[in-house]
């Protein structure tokens, strides 16, 4: 208890410690420092999402038209990779060469075969003549009018083509650097 008593008397005589905390210099200084930073890293990080954006919409213009080779193929009938960019802004896969973006229930394959073209980040898919276009392959993967045609894909800084051979093969290729898409 001896004890107790002596250590009792050394806290009474001991004044009281300072309140351990932040002044209002340190805080702002820090909130300074973090704002600086993020006004640095909000740009290149704006940058990192259109170029992922416009990866992922160019793989999904390659996607949709491998698959519609892949189903001319495998029914052994034509099919058609459509692309509606004057007015309706889609890209559809259909057995009919006359579907529309606005009817796509009735004639595309099914709800995978059917996409709206993004609009963020400004990205467009364009034909030449800036046209509506339709990709018709045959039952042997080729192409039915025997000649090559390119869409043309954009965004703010990005830039890619798919070419499509006579001979039914798909190529993306990017003027830029991206992991995964060939340079053009």
């Amino acid at each position: 208890m001896a004890f107790w008593t002596i250590r009792k008397e050394k806290n009474e005589n001991r004044q009281p410690d300072k309140v351990a905390g932040l002044s209002l210099l340190e805080l702002l200084v820090s909130v300074l420092i973090i704002s600086i930073l993020s006004l640095l890293a909000v740009p290149s990080f704006q940058r990192w999402q259109e170029k992922n954006a416009f990866k992922h919409f160019a793989t999904r213009v390659t996607e949709l038209a491998k698959q519609t080779r892949i189903h001319s193929l495998a029914q052994q009938k034509t099919f058609y990779l459509i692309a509606k960019i004057e007015t309706d802004n889609c890209l559809l896969i259909s057995n009919e060469q006359d579907c529309s973006c606005a009817s796509y229930q009735t004639c595309a394959l099914n709800e995978a075969s059917y996409w709206e073209l993004p609009t963020a980040w400004n990205t467009k898919l364009s034909t030449v003549g800036s046209t509506d276009k339709t990709v018709a392959f045959n039952k042997h993967g080729t192409l039915n009018f025997g000649s090559n045609t390119t869409f043309t894909l954009s965004s703010e800084h990005f830039n890619a083509k798919v070419t499509f051979s006579s001979l039914g093969r798909i190529r993306l290729c990017s003027e830029q650097s991206f992991v995964g898409i060939a340079p053009c």
